[in-house]
């Protein structure tokens, strides 16, 4: 369960860092970048450098996860993209609700993972609260927009599919130790990084030095950023509790710490819309946590 509850609370902490970076005066892409950079370098440092590095290569998910890399930087350049045209909202909705996926594919393909009556209403009751939470806190570029069907679709697909497989490769049979989970989640940030350093210099020449802010905030987002995704393959990695229990409980519980820390920290008012969907936010892990 500790893992659940760091992979809570590093997510959230990427949320809120993201929601400094304008108070910081700070360049979105280069920070983005810059945190590609400590995330990967971070992840080989502990996973035991150039021996795993190798070790990785000749292991059955790594060239799905260098792929994913790639879908990295995409997803979050595009979930910038997404929040600057359409709100906060529609960004959050996308991205969340993209635990359907996931999933959807567990309840199918697994034959432990069943649904059940409880199951399927804290799943309805999830959803609900992440659309109530996020409507709450901003609608009002739910419209008129001629990108409103096309940047939440590959948010919410492309979110879904890079759950979907943390989930898929987190057993023992794909990942045998610590290492191994650290050299994963090494992986993509490695990949998204040369793409990304690759990017950031024909945009600007070998000449221009990032801010210092934006090397700081990188630095800051790389630490909690390989914190969220290396806690959520121990999450998806713990035996007993059904994988299609272990998202929504996630994903809910980033929502509720986001909001809540955003409240204490950035003095947020949340609408009643947005409290009453965290009420059945908490409702929703309560059933799956005894369904």
């Amino acid at each position: 369960m500790i893992y659940i509850l760091l992979v809570i609370i590093a997510t959230g902490g990427v949320f809120l860092t993201f929601r400094a970076f304008e108070s910081w005066g700070v360049d979105r892409f280069t920070a983005i970048v810059v945190n590609y950079g400590v995330a990967s370098t971070l992840g080989w440092t502990l996973a035991g450098g150039i021996p795993m590095m190798k070790n990785a290569y000749e292991m059955p998910w790594f060239i799905t996860t260098a792929i994913m890399g790639a879908g990295f930087l995409y997803l979050f350049n595009l979930m910038a993209k997404c929040t600057v045209v359409l709100g906060v909202a529609v960004a959050s909705i996308a991205s969340k609700l993209s635990l359907v996926i996931p999933v959807v594919v567990f309840l199918i393909i697994d034959p432990d993972d069943i649904i059940t009556g409880l199951k399927a209403l804290a799943l309805a009751l999830a959803l609900v609260a992440i659309v109530l939470s996020s409507l709450g806190n901003d609608s009002k570029h739910l419209s008129h927009s001629k990108w409103a069907f096309i940047l939440p679709v590959i948010i919410f697909t492309g979110s879904g599919a890079i759950d979907l497989v943390f989930a898929w490769f987190s057993g023992p049979e794909f990942i045998p130790s610590t290492e191994h989970a650290m050299a994963f989640t090494s992986v993509p940030f490695t990949v998204a990084f040369i793409l990304g350093a690759g990017i950031w210099f024909f945009q600007n020449g070998f000449s221009k030095i990032p801010a210092k802010q934006d090397l700081l905030a990188g630095l800051l987002l790389g630490v909690v950023n390989f914190g969220s995704l290396f806690f959520l393959l121990g999450a998806y990695g713990i035996q007993g509790i059904d994988k299609s229990v272990i998202i929504p409980v996630v994903n809910i519980g980033v929502v509720l710490f986001s909001t809540l820390s955003a409240v204490a920290i950035y003095k947020d008012r949340p609408s009643k819309v947005a409290w009453s969907g965290l009420a059945i936010g908490c409702l929703s892990i309560i059933i799956l946590m005894i369904a």
